[in-house]
């Protein structure tokens, strides 16, 4: 928000929602902060939202898709109606909020769409199956995407995060110190595993990048996949 955006938040929790528009209103300085509550997986909240933050905002500028945590588990662990869900959550909320936003940018002339994905997009995990595949098929999406929508100057960029210091992880951190009788410092080293930085990342790190991407300063960044993860991935593509 220091880079100087208005801010329309989406999630299905209000009770989440009202405490992460206060926070941020806190640091927004001249900034507007728009909390709408919706269920991406349903098209017609989907729609909603798009009309409540046009009533608040004069036109989209920038998207940035960041949904749900989903089940741990394997191929052969995981059921027929978890990776329903997945795709619906993942996938599918994705595309519908690229296909309500794109013809406004692109009528417009100018956009930045941002997927967050996770690093198992470039580099899968055996235990986030399902991560691992939709993000991937995200990451691919908006390779063609870029290639699409750039000859109406609308950019389409992914960022994809490793593990992070968010409320999910630090519930996590909470699980296995109590799991294993070790201290919250010990889980998190365990949790955040052989990271090059020796830590997790922070929240305001990621907002960060994805500023700069929707700045000028990035505008020659098209169809890039950033993997923000402190070098514990290994690929180097």
């Amino acid at each position: 928000m220091s880079d100087g955006f208005d801010l329309v938040l989406t999630g299905r929790d209000p009770k989440k929602m009202a405490a992460s528009v206060r926070q941020l209103e806190t640091i927004a300085g001249g900034s507007r902060v728009f909390g709408v509550c919706s269920d991406l997986r349903d098209p017609r909240d989907t729609e909603a939202l798009f009309d409540q933050a046009l009533a608040h905002l004069p036109h989209i500028d920038c998207l940035v898709i960041n949904s749900g945590h989903m089940a741990y588990g394997t191929v052969e662990d995981l059921s027929d109606d978890l990776w329903c869900q997945a795709f619906e959550m993942l996938l599918m909320s994705a595309v519908r909020l690229v296909r309500r936003a794109l013809p406004h940018m692109r009528e417009r002339g100018n956009g930045d769409i941002v997927f967050i994905t996770g690093a198992e997009a470039r580099e899968p995990s055996a235990h986030l199956v399902l991560a691992s595949t939709f993000r991937s098929a995200i990451a691919n999406m908006a390779k063609i995407l870029a290639r699409s929508a750039a000859k109406d100057n609308v950019r389409v960029n992914v960022v994809a995060p490793g593990y992070f210091d968010t409320g999910r992880v630090r519930a996590r951190v909470d699980a296995l110190a109590s799991e294993r009788n070790i201290s919250r410092a010990e889980a998190m080293k365990t949790i955040a595993g052989d990271n090059p930085l020796g830590r997790a990342g922070r929240a305001n790190e990621i907002g960060e990048l994805v500023g700069f991407i929707c700045s000028r300063k990035a505008e020659f960044l098209n169809g890039t996949t950033i993997v923000i993860d402190g070098g514990k991935s290994a690929g180097f593509i």
